[in-house]
């Protein structure tokens, strides 16, 4: 092997990646201090050390500069025994994870699928009895307080949908999933929300109507936080209010008239599922009373937001018509063509592979930005509200931060050995835009442990479950540059983004009349160039 390519370079490459930090004393003090001198690695040493990671056979006695040749992967411009850049090796690599199907599985998705906040709130896949994910789109009348973004609202509604959750599935059955906050091009929804309604209405008057799909109530939801039901574990209990002329059949709307013996008022109702964890199986009957109808039609704005042929949650046109509008940045890897000021400059034969990668985490961009801006961010930054009212105000016009590729940089020893390490370690991985938080606070039967441990009883209300989502971690992508590099600021100076309370977990959140990161109780907002 000492022919094709040096014995100190392969061992400083593979020990790197193939034992914890820890360990690194083991090496010897000799073998390190000619690794420290190596500052740079050549594109044959940088494919040999990946073919290795990868399994991938070489042709002939180590040949591995001949394989990657035959299999496509190496430019022309590439020389062995020259130092390769950083867009360059993305290339080599993008090309490689494609080519070996391990590789392709683990990192290419076989499908997409971006959710709204309706969608995702609303979630009907999985096990209907217990398929609750999180929430950021309520569904019950007002509650103790009457706070308008704890229920049916169409005006804190709208103000999600600068938000999107995008699921990828993997051959082997992973999904893995992202929270993205990517601003609706053209509106500041917590201002203008009615002109986004506004115009629906104007492009669409035939569907400014009510017009809930059946698949919405199979969402666990419904049974969360909701006072108005009743329960049975017989879908035919007499309990139950239902008219005669009424067949009782699970996820099915119908009317319940005034005064109805057991109702809880006239309007929508309907029967769902859940498995309770103290009761067992239960049947729930839904009772809808509160929905308003007719209120489009006011020439007061405000009337808006409380009816229901204008809430995404109530007419589906319009939770599809929402998702269709332009957004600040695309969803996908594409989305680094703005983010980074360098790319048109990168040749073209690079542009995809260095995205692509950066999509991945498996390399990142560099924001060239004086941190002591966020230091001073009361005197740099706008406020997002008034402080007397706390009415929202349109945020500043902010230039584009610095963050840059720097593809032509000849690639280090030590990125060459994080770039290896990333590609076959996904834990190591960092995606730029992206901030992952632990969570662990919701369990998929919608039961908020931390919240009963903090307080002595289980959540019932909306309260405790609005904001909230399931699982051990929870990944947000922060599209909003200058808040994204604020909250880094935070993370890497406070060790930690809010003063969190002992039950509440970092999230997304609209309790104060616009979009922020934190928890209801402290929060950053989520505007460029505000706090």
């Amino acid at each position: 092997m000492k022919k094709f390519v040096s014995f100190i370079v392969i061992l400083s490459l593979l020990l790197t990646f193939a034992f914890p930090v820890a360990q690194a004393g083991t090496i010897t003090q000799k073998v390190q201090a000619a690794i420290n001198k190596i500052d740079y690695i050549t594109a044959g040493e940088f494919v040999t050390s990946f073919l290795i990671g990868a399994k991938v056979k070489p042709n002939g006695i180590a040949d591995y500069w001949g394989k990657a040749v035959k299999m496509g992967l190496i430019p022309g411009e590439v020389k062995k025994d020259r130092p390769i850049t950083r867009a360059q090796a993305s290339y080599i690599v993008w090309k490689l994870i494609n080519a070996v199907p391990e590789l392709k599985d683990k990192n290419i998705p076989v499908k997409t699928v971006v959710l709204s906040p309706v969608d995702y709130t609303f979630w009907s896949g999985g096990d209907v009895t217990h398929n609750f994910r999180g929430a950021y789109v309520a569904w019950t009348p007002p509650e103790w307080d009457n706070s308008p973004w704890a229920h049916f609202n169409s005006k804190y509604a709208i103000m999600a949908y600068d938000l999107v959750v995008i699921d990828k599935y993997y051959k082997d059955g992973t999904v893995k999933t992202v929270h993205v906050w990517n601003r609706l091009k053209d509106y500041f929804l917590p201002l203008d929300w009615w002109k986004v309604l506004q115009r629906f209405m104007k492009e669409n008057p035939d569907k400014v109507k009510f017009d809930m799909p059946s698949e919405r109530l199979k969402a666990q939801v419904w049974v969360l936080g909701h006072y108005k039901f009743l329960a049975s574990k017989s879908i035919s209990d007499k309990k139950f209010a239902v008219p005669d002329n009424v067949n009782r059949q699970l996820y099915s709307l119908f009317y319940v008239p005034k005064d109805f013996p057991r109702g809880w008022g006239e309007g929508y109702s309907f029967f769902t599922f859940k498995d309770d964890k103290s009761e067992g199986k239960l049947y729930y009957q839904i009772f809808l009373p509160w929905l308003e109808f007719g209120k489009y039609k006011s020439t007061n704005v405000d009337d808006w937001q409380w009816t229901a042929e204008l809430n995404p949650v109530t007419n589906e046109a319009l939770n599809r018509w929402l998702m269709k509008l332009p957004r600040k940045l695309p969803l996908d890897w594409t989305r680094f063509k703005y983010i980074c000021r360098d790319y048109d400059s990168i040749p073209k034969l690079y542009q995809e592979a260095i995205a692509r990668l950066a999509d991945l985490g498996i390399i990142q961009p560099e924001a060239n930005v004086d941190m002591n801006i966020f230091k001073n961010v009361y005197k740099n930054f706008k406020p997002i509200a008034d402080a007397w009212t706390g009415v929202p105000r349109y945020p500043p016009v902010m230039n584009v931060p610095d963050i840059r590729f720097n593809a032509g940089k000849a690639l280090t020893r030590a990125e060459a050995v994080d770039m290896i390490t990333k590609i076959f370690d996904e834990s190591k991985r960092v995606v730029f835009d992206e901030l992952t938080f632990k969570n662990d606070t919701i369990d998929d039967y919608g039961y908020n442990y931390k919240f009963k441990e903090a307080r002595g009883y289980e959540p019932d209300g909306l309260y405790c479950v609005l904001y909230y989502h399931t699982g051990k971690t929870i990944t947000y992508r922060i599209d909003e540059l200058w808040q994204l590099l604020y909250c880094k600021y935070r993370l890497t100076t406070e060790k930690r983004l809010v003063l969190l309370s002992s039950e509440d977990s970092v999230g997304i959140v609209f309790n104060r009349e616009y979009g922020a990161i934190g928890t209801t109780a402290a929060q950053i907002s989520l505007y460029d160039g505000t706090y």
